[in-house]
């Protein structure tokens, strides 16, 4: 998914211009960690990162379309990894085996900003996109992976849903593992919530159970 294109972003066309929103994101990012993410500013960001001012509103109409790339790229290279994870899962190893390793790797994402950092770049991104499905479409491009590792699947305990079934289950995952963090709840990133969140992905893409 192109969030330029999405966005009404200015699309960088060579290798300078990603690097440097690269440099943007990951100066915005060291910002975060060291202050009050809502204290960043065009000044304090180019210091950082070592653009101009002009450069950062060269590629963003506004600053708080930073806030909208960073929240959307972060939840980009999440997604990319779970990919490649799913990818990698061996043909014969359990749903058990990969439902744990996407739980883990979902919380640890979750959980590498400090929560109120996380909570703001939300509430940013939602106020100011006309696209907020965003936050959860952008995970889509893992459903062909998925469905992949269950043709591949030797242990007969992955279900072959289809397409449509896997979207709204992944929904259904990307709450129990969003919602915690999103309305900032004492149990957000814990290991009780990683333990709820592998019962409760076990039963999304486990068979239904056959009604009696």
């Amino acid at each position: 998914m192109d969030y330029f294109k999405e966005l009404n972003f200015r699309t960088p066309a060579q290798e300078r211009s990603k690097k440097t929103l690269e440099d943007i994101e990951v100066a915005f990012s060291d910002i975060g960690q060291l202050g009050e993410i809502e204290n960043i500013n065009s000044e304090n960001l180019s210091a950082k990162s070592g653009y101009s001012q002009s450069t950062l509103f060269h590629y963003f109409k506004k600053f708080d379309d930073i806030y909208s790339y960073v929240f959307l790229i972060r939840a980009k290279k999440t997604t990319l990894i779970a990919c490649e994870m799913i990818n990698q899962h061996p043909a014969d190893a359990p749903l058990s085996v990969l439902v744990g390793n996407i739980v883990k790797l979902s919380i640890e994402q979750c959980n590498r900003p400090p929560r109120k950092a996380l909570l703001f770049v939300l509430k940013k991104f939602i106020k100011n996109t006309d696209n907020p499905q965003l936050i959860n479409t952008s995970a889509d491009v893992v459903i062909p992976y998925w469905m992949a590792a269950t043709e591949r699947d030797q242990t007969n305990t992955f279900v072959k849903f289809t397409e449509s079934e896997l979207l709204l289950r992944f929904r259904a995952f990307q709450a129990v593992i969003r919602s915690p963090f999103f309305e900032d709840k004492a149990m957000a990133g814990t290991s009780e919530h990683a333990e709820i969140a592998y019962d409760l992905a076990m039963n999304i893409f486990s068979a239904p159970v056959a009604a009696l």
